[in-house]
């Protein structure tokens, strides 16, 4: 998406699906010299790393994930950008089937109601295909993600499993903002389910309208998106 001038005047959300084994689309957009104004947010475990940190802020602007932060980026008016599905998205995470874990996931809607910021939907196709992962068990698993747990279990090229497949293709896809008002005090629950669901919406249009292109005639006509 070229929108950009758009964006440089106003204070938005990046919300980056799917979150994948190793977030690969979202170590690209991080990278990405026209996001540099971003606040990219990280695990705050990964981010409590001094190696991880030196290193990342080599490349761009990485922050914590954790709610205070963000709340606080928001409540500066910087840019922030965050895979909302979390270690739930990775878990769920297939090389034929695009999932996103986001029915759940009111926070990031409440904070941009409380601040007026807009949020945009993110889509990486291809990123779900660059491993395999285990499949099953989703109730045990999604149960330790809850506790900070990742469970996934993931292999890409048969001699170096943590190297990615060949041959995967990934387009990077930004949806339009969503224009979200700034509420007065605490948004009620219908304010943030009402705009919740406007921002499912928002994903499905992009996945439908881009994933032949992402995927080739072919595969693309027949994929479909699972929100869990």
């Amino acid at each position: 998406n070229n929108n950009n001038n758009h964006d440089k005047h106003r204070q938005t959300f990046f919300a980056v699906h799917p979150h994948g084994a190793f977030c690969i689309g979202w170590s690209l957009l991080f990278t990405c010299p026209t996001l540099h104004r971003v606040r990219f947010c990280f695990s705050p475990t990964l981010f409590a790393s001094p190696f991880f940190r030196l290193f990342s802020r080599s490349l761009g602007k990485p922050v914590s994930a954790s709610r205070s932060s963000v709340n606080s980026y928001l409540a500066n008016g910087e840019d922030v950008a965050l895979p909302p599905g979390g270690f739930e998205e990775a878990t769920l995470t297939d090389a034929t089937i695009d999932r996103v874990f986001v029915r759940k996931r009111y926070g990031f809607v409440r904070l941009c109601l409380k601040y007026g910021v807009a949020i945009r939907p993110v889509f990486v196709f291809g990123e779900g295909r660059l491993f395999w992962n285990v499949q099953g068990g989703w109730k045990t698993r999604l149960k330790c993600n809850r506790w900070g747990v990742p469970t996934i279990l993931v292999w890409g090229r048969w001699f170096f499993p943590l190297l990615p497949r060949k041959g995967v293709r990934l387009l990077i896809v930004v949806g339009r903002p969503l224009i979200l008002p700034k509420v007065e005090g605490e948004p009620t629950k219908e304010e943030v389910d009402r705009w919740h669901e406007r921002y499912i919406g928002e994903l499905k249009r992009i996945y439908e309208d881009f994933k032949v292109e992402g995927y080739g005639e072919e595969v693309g006509k027949s994929a479909k998106l699972e929100i869990w």
